[in-house]
């Protein structure tokens, strides 16, 4: 009589188990396939393109280039699925325009960020970087750009030379 008591709770406690453990697969995969409807509602409100856009530098009306740097970045082209790629890079060689001293440095940040930094990196130059310096000489400027839903963030750089 033991026996059988001892083995009905065995088969009981094997069947109990099996349940839970049915229950839990059952719950994991809807986990997952819950956090790809999120990570593909993120990714539709993602900037499209391969390589973060670039920010738009401007001084007395006259565009100036920015290069970019080193680059994290999830993204894609028209149709394709999303794709993340990081780029290390040092600091790009960036020819300097020419630019009267004391003018205003208009920045059109890129599309969608939430974070635009812009510094000037001369390790002398003790003023505000949206201005052009007083002071003759080549300044290299840095700029910092960060994007929503953690898509990337990207480094560019510009430079000046003031006469």
């Amino acid at each position: 009589m033991n026996r059988t008591r001892a083995s009905m709770i065995l088969i009981a406690l094997i069947a109990l188990g099996c349940a839970f453990y049915e229950g839990f697969l059952l719950g994991s995969k809807q986990n997952k396939a819950a956090e790809v409807i999120v990570q593909e509602a993120i990714a539709s409100r993602w900037i499209k393109g391969d390589k973060p856009p670039l920010p738009k530098i401007v001084i007395d009306g006259e565009a100036i280039p920015v290069k970019l740097s080193a680059y994290s970045w999830c993204g894609s082209s028209a149709g394709d699925s999303a794709t993340c790629t990081s780029a290390d890079a040092s600091i790009p060689e960036v020819e300097p325009v020419f630019v009267k001293s004391g003018a205003l440095i208009e920045q059109v940040p890129p599309q969608g960020i939430k974070e635009f930094t812009l510094t000037n990196t001369n390790k002398d130059y003790n003023g505000d970087s949206y201005y052009v310096p007083t002071a003759k000489g080549v300044y290299l400027y840095h700029i910092h750009c960060e994007w929503f839903l953690d898509q990337g963030q990207a480094e560019y750089y510009f430079a000046v030379e003031v006469i």
